[in-house]
């Protein structure tokens, strides 16, 4: 009750609960805040050797994101660790590994000393794919020192990929500059807005004069948040609809002082346009050294295969796009190649199945009457050695797309057709694009170090954190599965 309502532990104490306690059975001895504690580490750590047990039984690999967060009541830095993976049954499995307290500095020798330490303790080290951070200097530099303690044959393709940058922290990086730049051009919009949502008087004042004017939209003004670059375009789009009425109420109201110029309304239409070259900027620096293993990953959804790839390639890379496209069927091809010695995989043995000869059949068994041409068929057809499981998959017609498919049930459908490129498939597709899985943990410290649990200790933290995660989900599975 105290980690799934999230109350202090101290709560055992109070006067009200002990007399609570003693009303409903006075027999009942109430214990105290240390056994709590003790309890609660005890109910961690016995899910923590039921985790680690299952993702080491696990046969693919690891995908890991972390992210650092800071403790707005304890002034005291936190590192969170989620491994993904999908397990033998194909479901994508996401699990906290660790929501550890990391001392300062928090450079990159400090992060990455915790963050390997928490690797080794839970035994995924040497079956990691990749690991995804936000984009900082910090983390970039953390990279290599990582990469050097690890174990490098273990990484995919020697840890080529084992670095991925936040795909949303990318996004958000790039409005952001295109943003910045355009900010000036938008200032009287912005002012304007505020100006006119500022009280509710000014906010009936405003609509009644829209009714006026026989505008027939029904949006509300609303004010942007910088670091919010999708609520900019909400707060242009609007302004734009009731552009005629600032006009007017500037005739009316003598402390309107903002209103926009004609070139403020074609600078905001213009928006879009000049945050496209921004993205193409910014987006060429992270895309040349990510888009690997995404585009990778796009080829093994059957739906799209290579087509994706050869449709958008010739928009982003123009005429480099044919030495791009090469080089990524290298990267796919060395990935064959590596599953091929890491599973000890022969050509003639992986792609014909033995056909058993009639001397292997007792006579217990049943004898099928065309057993024998099952075998003449079996010596006579020729085996196709020249081409291999990519060729052949890539070769099929794409699936139609579908809001139904799921790609993860199809891989577990034909794994039996494609072996190899289902194990690459388990491995690839559970790569997080974003640093969002473990961001989510931090919704939960907040929640844990409260301010009347600033003073808990950062182990007793990591226990309530990740149980509270645990009862979460759990209590949310129940509520989707009753309401489903």
């Amino acid at each position: 009750m105290i980690i799934r309502h999230e109350y202090s532990l101290s709560m055992v104490d109070h006067e009200g609960f002990v007399e609570y306690s003693n009303t409903i059975q006075p027999m009942f001895k109430v214990v105290s805040r240390n056994t709590i504690r003790s309890d609660i580490l005890k109910m961690y750590k016995a899910e923590k050797v039921k985790a680690i047990k299952l993702i080491e039984d696990n046969k693919s690999r690891i995908a890991i994101t972390t992210d650092m967060w800071t403790a707005s009541n304890q002034k005291k830095g936190y590192m969170v660790v989620t491994a993904h993976y999908i397990d033998d049954s194909w479901i994508l499995q996401s699990k906290i590994l660790r929501f550890m307290y990391v001392p300062c500095p928090h450079n990159a020798e400090t992060i990455s000393d915790a963050l390997m330490g928490c690797l080794m303790d839970w035994n995924v080290d040497r079956k990691l794919s990749t690991l995804t951070v936000d984009n900082c200097t910090t983390n970039d530099a953390a990279i290599p020192i990582m990469k050097d303690k690890l174990f490098s044959s273990g990484l995919m393709l020697s840890g080529d990929f084992f670095h991925m940058r936040c795909a949303a922290h990318i996004l958000n990086l790039i409005v952001k500059d295109g943003m910045s730049i355009l900010d000036k051009g938008i200032v009287n919009i912005r002012e304007s807005v505020s100006y006119w949502t500022a009280t509710t008087k000014r906010n009936e004042k405003f609509m009644e004069t829209a009714r006026q004017l026989h505008i027939q939209s029904t949006k509300v003004l609303a004010l942007d948040m910088p670091v919010r670059w999708n609520s900019t375009y909400v707060m242009l789009s609007t302004a734009l609809i009731y552009k005629s009425v600032f006009a007017r109420l500037k005739q009316r109201e003598s402390g309107y002082k903002t209103l926009p110029l004609d070139d403020d309304w074609v600078k905001a239409r213009d928006l879009c346009d000049k945050l496209f070259l921004f993205y193409q900027e910014k987006f060429l620096k992270y895309w040349d050294v990510t888009h690997g293993i995404m585009a990778v990953a796009s080829i093994l959804d059957p739906r799209y295969k290579m087509k994706l790839i050869e449709y958008f390639f010739p928009r982003i890379y123009g005429e480099r796009c044919a030495t791009e496209i090469m080089r990524l069927q290298t990267i796919c091809a060395a990935l064959v190649r590596e599953y091929k010695i890491k599973y000890h995989v022969d050509d003639e043995n992986y792609y014909s199945s033995p056909v058993p000869s009639r001397s292997d059949v007792t006579l217990d068994e049943y004898v099928d009457p065309l057993s024998d041409d099952d075998l003449f068929v079996s010596r006579t057809t020729p085996i196709d050695l020249g081409k291999s499981e990519l060729d052949k998959y890539l070769e099929e017609p794409v699936m139609p797309r579908s809001t139904e498919f799921d790609i993860l049930i199809w891989w577990k459908t034909n794994g039996i057709k494609y072996p190899l490129l289902s194990s690459i498939a388990r491995d690839i597709l559970a790569i997080p694009v974003t640093t969002v899985a473990s961001e989510s943990a931090f919704s939960t410290g907040g929640r844990v170090v409260s301010p009347h649990r600033n003073r808990l200790h950062p182990k007793t933290l990591e226990a309530l954190n990740e149980e509270l995660a645990r009862v979460l989900f759990i209590y949310y599975y129940w509520v989707i599965t009753i309401l489903i």
